[in-house]
């Protein structure tokens, strides 16, 4: 418990050092404050631009899934939960970057990230995780491409100081809530880790 606590503050160090990055919490809101969920808290903690979500804010259920994309069980569920929020209105899932499998998976996360400075995150995770077999940077070109990503931009916006911080910041959450693999998932308050079928998160569902 103690080190969860100790990487929330370093995350909130980050915070505190980078206001016009990232969203302000205190560590007092984020770890005494019940008045919120803690799975929502962590929202909360990250900027709109560590945010990948399809389905609507005001939706009642919330599914936010810890992933890396060279992760074949990330990729395995990817397609299950982007169904879930496509046939359920009361469904939002929200994919946060934690590229623990290689520096590869680092490079992929802050283009994504990178992406999202475009309102296009979604479009390019989506892309790379409907990639047929191993990813290569052919087919990342390809996904970039079609994503509708303006592929200069998104160079300059990869390289940034303010984007590795977002996955600093993003990958430290994850730690702190346990997320020692990937996918780590919360489906509302329930934290799971490992990958879990479609059928066992609508069990979960409100």
């Amino acid at each position: 418990m103690l080190s969860r606590y100790l990487q929330i503050f370093y995350c909130i160090l980050i915070c505190i050092f980078s206001r016009n990055t990232f969203a302000e919490m205190t560590i007092e809101n984020l770890i005494y404050d019940d008045s919120k969920p803690f799975h929502l808290k962590i929202l909360d903690t990250l900027p709109s631009e560590a945010i990948i979500q399809i389905g609507a804010d005001s939706a009642e259920n919330t599914i936010i899934e810890f992933m890396d994309y060279f992760c074949g069980y990330c990729k395995k569920i990817h397609p299950e939960l982007v169904e879930l929020a496509n046939e359920r209105d009361d469904v939002r899932v929200i994919f946060l970057q934690h590229p623990i499998l290689s520096e590869s998976s680092k490079v992929v996360a802050q283009m994504v990230v990178a992406a999202n400075y475009q309102q296009k995150g979604f479009e390019l995770h989506h892309e790379i995780f409907s990639i047929s077999g191993s990813l290569t940077q052919a087919k990342l070109n390809q996904a970039i491409k079609d994503s509708g990503v303006n592929s200069i931009k998104l160079r300059i916006d990869s390289a940034k100081d303010e984007t590795e911080k977002i996955i600093i910041l993003s990958s430290f959450l994850a730690g702190g809530i346990g997320a020692r693999g990937t996918p780590s998932i919360f489906v509302n308050e329930i934290f799971t880790p490992g990958y879990i079928s479609k059928q066992q998160i609508i069990n979960m569902l409100k």
